[in-house]
């Protein structure tokens, strides 16, 4: 009966897990994401989109979606893509990890167009500073202590601290929660600015809430549904 599983869709067969959350504003949902992290072999890829809640005037259109490729032994990144609308900004960055190299395409649009405004490619040395995606998956690995976490975004690298200030039992899950300092300067609305504070479930290593700050205001992020396998995260981590 092995021919069945030729029957089945590729995604089946591979382990994957999705968690999606809604972002409150004060007690007013504004926003809604998704991030599904898919085991394949010896790679993980991680894909994420967010997009604001209608609601009227009260907060500008955002439309970001993105993915990477990271290689599960040693986390170490192969992939980044990120495509950016939030009010009137759109671009895209992708970048590729190979030979010791990042290699850097920023696609800029005029406005809210498809019309290309600009494309920019540029080299970088690779030095151990990887995208946002496997950057977040290390500080999950490593979130039992204090330490930082290196990233590399919009032509900058990063050393983001976070510290461990104390955990919370939250119904279905225990979680760790973890203050981190996104020290980041980049384009679009959502800038970060302050502390953000995670709140990490201890078992399954994957955010259960978040409260972030933004130059437009504190955003809560509430995880609502969680399909798949709800031990990837953990089992690839613990590697």
């Amino acid at each position: 009966m092995w021919f069945i599983l030729l029957l089945l869709p590729i995604s089946l067969l591979a382990s994957e897990l999705t968690l999606c959350y809604k972002a409150y504003f004060s007690f007013i949902p504004v926003a809604r994401t998704c991030i599904t992290y898919a085991q394949e072999t010896d790679q993980l890829k991680v894909s994420s989109w967010v997009r604001t809640i209608s609601v009227g005037g009260l907060v500008k259109r955002v439309y970001n979606h993105g993915y990477a490729t990271v290689q599960i032994e040693g986390l170490k990144p192969l992939e980044f893509f990120y495509h950016q609308e939030e009010g009137g900004f759109k671009r895209r960055q992708h970048y590729l990890f190979k030979n010791s190299k990042i290699q850097v395409k920023e696609t800029h649009y005029i406005e809210l167009t498809d019309e290309v405004e600009r494309v920019e490619e540029r080299v970088y040395s690779y030095e151990g500073y990887p995208d946002p995606y496997t950057a977040s998956l290390i500080l999950y690995k490593n979130s039992s202590q204090n330490g930082s976490i290196k990233m590399f975004y919009d032509d900058k690298k990063y050393q983001i601290p976070y510290f461990v200030v104390g955990e919370e039992d939250m119904g279905s899950y225990h979680a760790r929660v973890v203050e981190v300092k996104p020290n980041i300067k980049t384009k679009g609305l959502l800038k970060p600015r302050g502390n953000w504070r995670l709140w990490l479930d201890k078992e399954h290593l994957f955010p259960v809430k978040m409260q972030l700050l933004f130059v437009i205001g504190s955003v809560r992020a509430v995880l609502e549904e969680v399909r798949g396998d709800k031990e990837l995260l953990r089992r690839v981590l613990s590697r």
